[in-house]
């Protein structure tokens, strides 16, 4: 098991559902192993609100650290 393999992904999005299964046809035509995945658009949102909510959160924390270390004289 080689867990620094590379594999390759081909994603597109499709808005046409003709279209869709026109290149579906075409894939099975060619015997090309495919998946079929789906995503909500509110997910992504928020996997991006999440990670900035980290960042902020995070560099508030190190400015704090930061600010206690250069006051460590006035808080002992």
């Amino acid at each position: 098991m080689n867990i620094f393999k590379k594999t390759k992904f081909i994603e597109t999005q499709w808005t046409d559902e003709q279209g869709f299964q026109d290149a579906i046809k075409k894939l099975n035509d060619a015997n090309v192993d495919y998946v079929i995945k789906e995503r909500r658009t509110i997910a992504t949102w928020g996997r991006l609100a999440y990670f900035c909510y980290s960042v902020i959160l995070d560099t508030i924390l190190l400015i704090g650290i930061i600010w206690a270390i250069f006051n460590i004289g006035k808080i002992i």
